[in-house]
């Protein structure tokens, strides 16, 4: 019985729907107006014959509708699924025509059941009955290719998703790396026992990076205790002209890895701290991830990139249904990210 559900791509709970149906129309049937009613208008004889029918409709129309289940997506053809239709009715209506004939032969019944009042009205009852179960069926049939066709969108869409997110992220870590390089370079030359001290945070610091090459997303808290610690490697160069403040108010959620450090390099590449102006970067995570610094721009813009900014953007409109805010007024940059539940 598994298979035969199986092959119609039924269930048997569709099946049980089936039968309740059939059996209410054989009770409403029975039941007219001045009828007494008594037992046998309950009985289930006439609801397992209209199953039974019905199991017939529904393999006369997976054969007719084969042709469905080659189409992967798109609008259905509806002049080829009515034309399927009907050539599934013809079908049907020869097959319960040659059975009748066969029962007349076998029971002696053929010129009472054989009279054109009688094959009119058995006609009919069979083309009403093809088109009420059958329709459920080509339904149920439309539904499941439907379901298929969404399940096969959303996987295509979730891949297409992890593969743009991992090309993105491929950018970001040389990024990260190229960077802190330079400024490795030019620590050899000014400061050679700082240059040592940024090489052995930078080592700490890239394996996270790599930790974190195959994630989408991170916790606050891991990307929160990466961010400060590559301060530590600014202030390296730095020291004090350029200054970071964190403020926590109860945040819950996830951040693409190395979000917080390109919002930091953004403000430290852009601005031009000294000791006595310096940049002050503020980081405040709540319901969302605020990141904002002074505005001290260079006289000559040192850096034209902006990759890093705009590669979040990016990941953002793929992990989020919200997209990050950009401010730019009163001589503050703010930068405001949802983060991901």
């Amino acid at each position: 019985m598994k298979t035969i559900l199986h092959r119609l791509q039924i269930n048997p709970t569709f099946v049980g729907l089936i039968f309740l149906f059939a059996y209410l129309d054989s009770i409403k049937r029975r039941i007219s107006p001045g009828q007494r009613i008594d037992g046998y208008v309950f009985t289930p004889e006439a609801a397992l014959f209209s199953l039974f029918q019905a199991l017939l409709i529904f393999l006369i129309l997976q054969y007719s509708f084969r042709w469905l289940k080659l189409r992967s997506a798109g609008t259905v053809p509806w002049k080829k699924s009515i034309l399927s239709f009907g050539k599934g009715l013809l079908l049907f209506l020869v097959i319960t025509h040659l059975f009748g004939m066969l029962i007349s032969l076998i029971f002696g019944t053929w010129e009472r059941n054989y009279q054109l009042e009688i094959q009119l009205a058995t006609t009919t009852s069979r083309v009403l009955d093809f088109i009420i179960y059958g329709g459920f069926y080509v339904a149920l049939l439309l539904f499941n290719q439907f379901k298929e066709n969404q399940l096969k969108l959303r996987n295509y869409e979730l891949a297409l998703v992890e593969s743009k997110i991992s090309n993105l992220k491929q950018q970001l870590n040389p990024h990260f790396l190229f960077n802190n390089l330079n400024i490795l370079d030019q620590l050899i030359e000014e400061n050679p026992k700082a240059a040592s001290n940024f090489l052995q945070n930078f080592s700490e610091l890239y394996r996270y990076t790599l930790k974190t090459s195959e994630s989408s997303l991170v916790s606050w808290k891991e990307e929160l205790e990466f961010a400060q610690n590559y301060f530590q490697l600014i202030r390296e160069k730095f020291g004090n002209a350029y200054k970071l403040e964190v403020m926590l108010d109860h945040p819950r959620g996830k951040l693409p890895p190395l979000t917080l450090q390109v919002l930091i390099e953004n403000a430290i590449f852009h601005n031009y701290g000294t000791l006595e102006n310096p940049v002050k970067i503020q980081i405040q995570v709540g319901k969302t991830l605020q990141v904002s610094n002074s505005l001290i721009p260079f006289k000559r813009a040192r850096h034209h990139g902006g990759r890093g900014l705009a590669n979040l953007k990016e990941q953002f409109k793929l992990l989020s249904k919200e997209s990050i805010k950009i401010s730019n007024k009163e001589g503050l940059f703010t930068v405001q990210i949802p983060l991901i539940p």
